[in-house]
């Protein structure tokens, strides 16, 4: 406690050590949930990969025809390249900390979520720099593989390049807040309330470190969801890349916060 009231005097970002060390305190005995390493990775992806297979942002990065008979391998690859490259200084503890779920019955890992500190929300150049030479291009990059997708499919990656330059633009009020980066259940293990335990924790740790959350989300039935928990939409930015006039050429999106509980 002297240690959380001394950051909050200093008024420093808050540290990636801080959110760590917040989340394991918060942990409730008997819990499932855990803080998971770099030995963990393949099996977090996979989780990802399987959680956002039909996820609107994908599809619409990927462009593809609505008779595509690859659609589903497709979306895949193109999904979890999306997914390691947003999360891969996560999973390796670089810029924040991934957490996940495991079925008590077996012990398979049925859900993850990675989140970021403020000190670290931002993504760097250098980092992705390195999930290239790490992980290789995105396949809608590659010669061999770049015309699978569509025509806009490159510039609308790009253009979520967007959505971090309006969540420095939207936290700017506070150096403190806590960035919910991807949060996801494997398919098959829907309903049986391993998303909401990792938010319940999530909500709990923000609520003692006495800082917001901070989220971008795809779907009006996500937006929905999380004000069920308490988010406000504090912006529903449409995305267009340039040149695009396609009928599949704008995405919503919806950026979110959730104030600490004054409770």
């Amino acid at each position: 406690l002297a240690q959380l009231i001394s950051h909050r005097e200093m008024g420093g970002k808050l540290s990636k050590q801080e959110l760590s060390d917040a989340l394991r305190d918060n942990l409730n005995d008997g819990e499932d949930i855990s803080l998971l390493s770099k030995s963990d990775r393949d099996d977090a992806l996979n989780v990802f990969t399987d959680a956002f297979k039909e996820d609107p942002m994908i599809a619409w990065v990927a462009g593809l025809e609505e008779d595509d008979p690859e659609t589903d391998r497709k979306m895949r690859r193109l999904g979890k390249s999306m997914i390691t490259y947003v999360n891969h200084r996560f999973i390796s503890g670089g810029r924040g900390v991934l957490l996940g779920i495991r079925d008590p019955a077996d012990e398979e890992l049925v859900g993850c979520m990675t989140v970021a500190p403020s000190s670290s929300a931002d993504e760097r150049t250098i980092d992705l720099a390195m999930a290239m030479i790490k992980n290789g291009p995105p396949p809608n990059y590659k010669a061999g593989e770049k015309s699978n997708y569509g025509p806009h499919s490159t510039k609308r990656m790009e253009e979520l390049n967007v959505l971090g330059k309006k969540r420095k633009g939207l936290m700017k009020d506070g150096e403190r807040w806590i960035y919910l980066q991807t949060i996801g259940v494997l398919s098959g293990r829907h309903g049986k309330g391993y998303g909401k335990r990792m938010l319940k924790l999530l909500f709990r740790t923000a609520d003692r470190l006495d800082v917001p959350i901070y989220l971008e989300t795809e779907s009006e039935e996500n937006e929905a969801l999380y004000q069920h928990f308490g988010f406000r939409t504090l912006e529903r930015p449409v995305l267009c890349a340039k040149g695009d006039d396609s009928p599949t050429s704008n995405l919503k999106m919806y950026l979110m916060r959730k104030d600490p509980s004054r409770q």
